[in-house]
């Protein structure tokens, strides 16, 4: 295992509700971060291809057109996106995690893609359960996508947004022992004391950090121009967000921020060495799966089975009988 190595956090929009544009986006920003030597790099959440703010702004009929836009531009897998991604990845010989919004069978859902230096999908992992108005856009998740990686950058996983906040989830993640944990988060709220907040997020993800013993890898969007213009047809919708309020940065397990930090309002990379060897004080102090736990009177039960709203069973024939077999019938 490498115990040392530079990891990036990705600040920076969507091109919005453009898929193949994002896509080539992302492959850039890969580029970039491994050029100047990260192996391990984080995206903002719901970033392919871009996140649905409408949901905040007006009720359905206002949105629909932007889900139709968003429904049409998802992820699929496999699909051209995902060789894109997969190339980035192998010709840069690097992990990534990239949060998507996936299409499968007529539903979406938020997924965090995760490529190996091989160009391999090595696993997803899909939010568990939407935020609020979220809801209106993406389906649940199951303890089936919820991975920790081993890796030779030590043990990589991932949540998303206010997964964050759900002692549970934060449970989940520590009984398999994750080391380097990429935070996807969506822009923060220009809104003192608002629980979407940048403050609020980077609390949440600080406790993260400290509560798992993790290095975070926060990656965060921003509000741009061209988002204010094609969901603002209010005064009110132009003016809920503002221009920025990214938040990207590093987080080592004692909750101190280890990386350079850009403007709100700046799109870029922040980059950490990261040490995995100081987990390890760390986790002489606490380890809540482990030794700081109780479990003869409080335990948590993690269910890693796929849940299938249908389950299927045999096949079915085929009810058409083609002309040839008719007459030879």
């Amino acid at each position: 295992m490498n115990q040392t190595f530079k990891a990036a956090a990705v600040q920076a929009a969507a091109v919005y509700l453009d898929l193949d544009a994002t896509i080539d986006k992302t492959c850039r920003l890969v580029d970039e971060a491994a050029a100047n030597g990260a192996k391990v790099i984080a995206f903002p959440e719901a970033f392919v291809p871009g996140y649905p703010w409408w949901i905040w702004l007006g009720n359905a009929d206002y949105g629909m057109k932007h889900y139709i836009r968003l429904y049409e531009n998802s992820v699929e897998i496999p699909s051209k996106s995902i060789r894109k991604l997969s190339e980035a990845a192998k010709r840069n010989k690097v992990y990534f995690c990239v949060s998507v919004t996936e299409k499968d069978c007529g539903s979406l859902y938020l997924t965090q893609l995760w490529f190996n230096p091989n160009g391999d999908l090595i696993g997803k992992h899909r939010k568990l359960k939407a935020t609020n108005a979220e809801k209106m856009i993406w389906g649940d998740g199951d303890g089936s996508m919820m991975p920790v990686f081993e890796t030779e950058y030590g043990n990589l996983g991932g949540l998303q947004c206010w997964e964050h906040l759900i002692p549970l989830n934060i449970s989940a993640m520590a009984s398999m022992n994750e080391q380097v944990h990429v935070a996807s988060w969506p822009t923060g709220l220009p809104y003192d004391g608002h629980l979407f907040s940048i403050e609020v997020c980077e609390i949440a993800t600080k406790y993260y950090a400290i509560s798992n013993q993790t290095f975070c890898l926060l990656a965060s969007q921003i509000w741009t121009e061209e988002m204010r213009d094609m969901l603002g047809e209010t005064e009110y919708q132009r003016n809920y967000m503002k221009i920025g309020y990214g938040f990207a940065k590093i987080i080592a397990p004692n909750g101190h921020v280890i990386s350079n930090t850009l403007e709100h309002d700046e799109e870029g990379i922040v980059y950490a060495d990261i040490d995995l060897k100081q987990i390890i004080p760390g986790k002489f102090l606490i380890d809540h799966a482990g030794h700081y736990s109780t479990p003869g009177f409080l335990s948590l039960t993690f269910n890693k089975n796929v849940h299938e709203p249908v389950k299927v069973i045999g096949e079915s024939k085929p009810n058409v009988i083609g002309y040839e077999a008719i007459q030879n019938s």
